[in-house]
């Protein structure tokens, strides 16, 4: 029995006054010794046996009921229940006698080989891995669970961390990007390959400056936040875990004891899983054996970021004394990281003792706060002071910092500081705190009136140079986010103050546009919020209503057609159509006023396509085919005048794109299905003519993307498999690569698992039922792990009904008629629900084709 297990039995005794039947003992103490116990028991375990009298007969003294309590603890630890219940030096001693490795180097796991051995932890083996399919070059991390140890309690903890994985998806978090099964029926998940340096030894070995350091700190919050609010808490951050590549990019890896938080706000623990922790990182709570929460995060967030600060321990030098580093992390306060010593005894310089004190000492010791309420609310507050601070702003910590400090210090001497005392020491505190925020109050009004142009100058510069620069690279999505957003709350701010300035309502509307992009525009990258795209479009609008103007027209277009985009997604025909509707008026006013303008005419024909768009969704393909000819002989003047119009390329193979699919919905007769390949062809070709002239522009190789699986769509339609196969296998490549750049975008991975569906269909097509299945599974999978608003459009649900339903057929093939059930089942359901909301669509699949196939099943027994 270990620890967790024996204070479990433990406590139920106390509750019961019965004597616990491992320990035979009975418990009956108050809570503070109780707590006591728990630190000495944690202590007494990590020593050898030969060395617990010495440690019971130093803590213990004369307490003889104290020392009876911890000799049977610590003799009933010795009967083993599971490996988890053991030292942690047993289980390496265990690990040093495994079954040597190199059985699986060399082996391939799906579409990757496994080359080296990267780490082997408590539960499991990392290897470096490569991309073996010959489709494109990747190298990965491959995670096994190790062999032998409690195997069924490995697996289970493995999964978990699998599930946690799947459902995060940041650019500073290390993406999963398959998982599967051995031949032998091990699991295995693979990640980004992470080539970089513990965030301690980078800085370290790039002597990085402390504003530098804060940097990467930041960003190392904004993951850890990002974590916490997907309902994850990491339990184990420290520098071995949060890796910077030579490029200087964060990644947070290791989820191997990451939870869940629970419905309540707290997390579903384990009574072993709890105690996987680095004590030197752990928070005060997290080694009384307490639930760790968001707040058990930020202290070792304070701690690493002390560390890097002070190149020292908070803890002072407590090496090998874990009672010592146990008291320290429960009950000493730390010294501020201006006055610590480092490892080698040195105290900071004067230059760094300066660059410490105040704000960074405040911003260290408030996340290392013993009570956890007592912290940082959240990772965002923490990296939002250290932003601060770069910025000469206050900081937050500073705030309460000394009411706080006299409050730990009544705890400690509560049988000194009498009544008298502490009244007359609130007092001052609370004289010093008004006068402190008094002062500070003045500072910042002075700074907001000082800075107030400067800022705006620089919330432009980000918004439209910086932001417009970086828009068509691969893997900006979460930068655009971050650089739009913190301009437009710079912007609010302003506007609060300034709401008769027209230029600054301009500006709004167009940070508006640029957020709502970012959130969820149609077809472009996007976060997969399609209602936060919604409401940022219609505040753009609303800031525009009615203000003259050609610029303000040109942008009120923008916002309609934008609207309409996510609207035809969510087929909201009649909302799509009405703003359509009033870009196309709006559009051609401005156009006949300048019919000489490439500009004009490229707004016009763009808002025809999208007006095209919304008649198709709305059913009206006779308007949809005059709306769409319109666009495509204006983008052709265009290109007669420019052949080189990047943007006039995209929109006419937009174009061709609609008409290949109007094609593909009026009949399914070989005649009509060449004309659709035709068309889709001409935008392909069209495309990669484009994509020649640029060919980092992300943009343009996602179209491709979507046109190479709309050109293995009509082959399929041909009876032309094989060649399907491999317009399909070139559009999973396009998005393989993307994605892989950009896990942020939703849009991405999405299409990824469209182009894994129909590679899928392709596949049953062509017989090969075993690797149509594997790339169906990956499709589904990639559908559940996508934001809740995605998953809840039409076309994305469709796609994941489709998948469902093909995956069942490949199931069926294979002989497996209970699994291929019950994916019939779902994908039945999920079309209910999309033709209950959406209407009954032109796909392939419909739920009346489903229902069919369920019959033929049954039936078949």
């Amino acid at each position: 029995m270990g620890l967790w297990a024996c204070l479990a039995a433990a406590r139920a005794g106390r509750r019961h006054g019965a004597p616990c039947r491992r320990c035979r003992m009975t418990h009956a103490m108050d809570p503070q010794a109780w707590q006591r116990l728990k630190v000495l028991l944690a202590e007494g375990l990590s020593l050898a046996v030969e060395e617990r009298p010495g440690f019971i007969d130093r803590v213990c003294g004369e307490d003889d009921a104290l020392r009876r309590e911890l000799e049977s603890l610590l003799a009933a630890s010795d009967l083993s229940g599971t490996p988890l219940d053991s030292h942690p030096s047993e289980q390496l001693l265990d690990a040093l006698g495994m079954p040597s490795t190199p059985a699986w180097i060399g082996r391939r796991l799906g579409a990757y080989r496994l080359v080296a051995l990267i780490a082997r932890g408590g539960m499991g083996e990392v290897y470096r891995g490569e991309r073996a399919d010959g489709q494109y070059e990747q190298q990965v991390a491959v995670k096994l669970v190790r062999e032998s140890l409690d195997r069924e309690f490995l697996r289970q903890r493995f999964d978990a961390e699998r599930r946690i994985l799947a459902t995060l998806d940041h650019p500073n978090l290390a993406k999963m990007l398959d998982a599967g099964m051995a031949d032998d029926g091990s699991p295995y998940f693979v990640m980004e390959f992470v080539d970089g340096q513990p965030i301690d030894a980078y800085c370290e070995s790039g002597q990085l400056g402390i504003e530098a350091r804060l940097r990467l700190f930041r960003t190392v919050c904004q993951v850890v936040e990002y974590a916490h609010r997907q309902g994850v808490v990491h339990r184990d951050l420290k520098p071995s875990n949060i890796l910077v590549t030579a490029q200087g990019v964060v990644k947070l890896v290791d989820f191997g004891i990451a939870k869940r938080i629970g419905p309540a706000g707290g997390t579903a623990v384990t009574a072993t899983a709890q105690r996987a922790l680095t004590p030197e990182y752990a928070s005060p709570e997290q080694v009384r054996g307490e639930a760790a929460t968001p707040a058990s995060d930020i202290y070792a967030l304070g701690v690493v970021l002390y560390r890097l600060l002070t190149h020292a321990s908070p803890y002072g030098d407590t090496t090998g004394d874990n009672y010592a580093l146990t008291r320290a992390i429960c009950d000493t306060e730390p010294l501020p990281p201006s006055r610590a010593h480092d490892a080698a005894g040195q105290a900071p310089s004067r230059a760094l003792r300066r660059r410490l004190q105040g704000d960074l000492d405040a911003v260290v010791l408030m996340a290392l706060r013993k009570q956890a309420d007592h912290r940082y609310a959240c990772a965002e507050a923490l990296g939002d002071d250290i932003f601060r601070h770069l910025e000469g702003l206050p900081v937050q910590a500073r705030r309460g910092a000394l009411s706080y400090r006299l409050g730990r210090l009544l705890l400690r001497h509560k049988a000194v500081a009498g009544a008298v005392l502490f009244a007359n020491v609130a007092l001052i505190a609370g004289i010093g705190v008004a006068s402190y925020q008094a002062v500070q109050a003045r500072q910042q009004r002075e700074r907001a009136q000082h800075h107030a142009q400067s800022v705006r100058r620089l919330a432009n510069s980000f918004m439209f140079e910086v932001h417009d620069a970086i828009a068509e690279l691969p893997g900006t999505t979460a930068a655009r986010k971050l650089l739009v957003q913190n301009s437009l709350k710079y912007l609010e701010e302003l506007s609060a103050e300034s709401t008769g300035d027209a230029t600054l309502r301009m500006e709004l509307a167009i940070a508006y546009r640029k957020i709502g992009d970012i959130q969820g525009r149609a077809f472009t990258a996007n976060l997969g919020d399609p209602d936060g795209a919604l409401k940022s479009y219609a505040r753009g609008v609303a800031l525009l209503d009615g203000m003259p103007g050609e610029a303000a027209q040109r942008e009120l277009v923008n916002l309609y057609k934008r609207q309409a985009g996510v609207l035809v997604m969510r087929v909201e025909s009649a909302g799509a159509l009405a703003a359509a509707s009033k870009a196309v008026a709006i559009a051609q006013g401005i156009a006949n006023a300048h019919p000489d303008s490439e500009a004009d005419l490229m707004l016009l024909a763009t808002t025809h396509g999208q007006h095209a768009q919304a008649m198709q969704g709305a059913g009206k393909m006779d308007d949809f085919m005059v709306e769409s000819e319109k666009a495509a002989t204006l983008l052709r003047r265009v290109l007669a005048r420019n052949p080189d119009q990047r943007d006039a390329q995209l929109y006419l193979s937009s174009h061709y794109s609609q008409l290949g699919d109007r094609y593909l919905e009026r009949d399914t007769t070989p005649e009509t299905s060449k004309l659709a390949y035709d068309a889709f062809s001409q935008g392909v070709a069209l495309l990669e003519r484009a994509l020649a002239a640029k060919p980092d522009d992300a943009l343009i190789s996602a179209r491709i993307g979507s046109m190479s699986d709309d050109v293995g769509r009509a082959l399929l339609r041909l009876n032309r498999p094989a060649e399907a196969r491999t317009q399909h296998l070139k559009a999973l490549a396009i998005w393989d690569r993307l994605s892989g750049a950009d896990p942020a975008n939703a849009r991405y991975r999405f299409e990824r698992a469209h182009s894994l569906g129909q590679l899928g269909t392709a596949l049953i097509a062509t017989g090969d039922t075993k690797e149509a299945r594997q790339r169906l599974q990956t499709a589904v999978d990639i559908f559940e792990g996508l934001p809740a608003g995605s998953q809840q459009d039409a076309y994305p649900r469709y796609t994941q009904a489709a998948n469902l339903f093909h995956l069942g057929q490949a199931l069926l093939a294979q002989g497996d008629k209970p699994a291929a059930k019950q994916r019939y089942e779902q994908s039945v359901a999920m079309l209910d629900d999309v033709e209950k909301r959406f209407g009954t669509g032109a796909g392939n699949v419909s739920a009346q084709d489903v229902r069919a196939a369920i019959e033929r099943l049954a039936s078949a027994h």
